[in-house]
């Protein structure tokens, strides 16, 4: 039986809850408001539940009520506590999170900058020196230590830049995320979970149950 999207939805639902359960200071650290973004992202599709559950009511209507019975509960739950989020600023703790990455970064490539330039004055030098003499091998060694040694740097560098990326995209759902569209996500699925309790209702109702 497929229940895979709406027993995934109650375990994120549940896990909202838990940290809501925690926010009451206007604050919140940035992998919780990651996690409540990334929820309302990641369920706004109710069309794929609503199929979903006429899937499992095909199969056993009487696990799809245990499904929906959950499903208003944990909504509701969410619904009463909702208003703790009016007071944090999404926008704020994504910022920070990703201008911390960012710095990392930026240090890290301005630090590179005096290696690159050591190499090119290296390199430059080969060219007033004769290719046969003592001095040229000495300097074409020099020259190819500060190259690696600035790409050592540069990979270092490369990770930072990857990592500053990822978290950007991340802070990014946070950024975005608004109270009242989570409400309006929230009231929406706890509609569905009343519908589909009333529908098995009747249906239980017309089969003389």
């Amino acid at each position: 039986m497929e229940e895979k999207i709406i027993r995934s939805l109650l375990r994120h639902l549940k896990e909202v809850n838990s940290l809501l359960d925690v926010c009451s200071d206007g604050n919140i650290p940035f992998e919780h408001a990651n996690v409540i973004a990334r929820f309302y992202y990641d369920y706004q599709d109710t069309n794929v539940i609503i199929d979903e559950a006429e899937t499992i009511a095909a199969e056993d209507a009487g696990r799809l009520r245990e499904l929906a019975v959950i499903l208003k509960d944990e909504t509701s739950t969410l619904l009463n506590n909702i208003g703790r989020l009016d007071r944090i600023d999404f926008r704020e703790i994504a910022n920070e999170h990703s201008k911390q990455y960012y710095s990392g970064f930026q240090e890290a490539s301005e630090q590179l900058s005096p290696y690159w330039k050591r190499y090119c004055e290296l390199n430059n030098r080969l060219d007033y020196l004769p290719l046969d003499s003592k001095e040229y091998a000495e300097a074409e060694k020099e020259c190819e230590n500060a190259k690696t040694e600035h790409d050592n740097r540069q990979i270092e560098v490369k990770r930072l830049y990857d990592e500053y990326e990822k978290e950007r995209q991340r802070a990014g759902y946070v950024f975005s995320l608004k109270a009242s569209h989570l409400y309006a996500l929230v009231a929406k699925l706890n509609g569905i979970a009343g519908s589909i309790i009333n529908d098995l209702d009747r249906l239980e109702k017309g089969n003389g149950k």
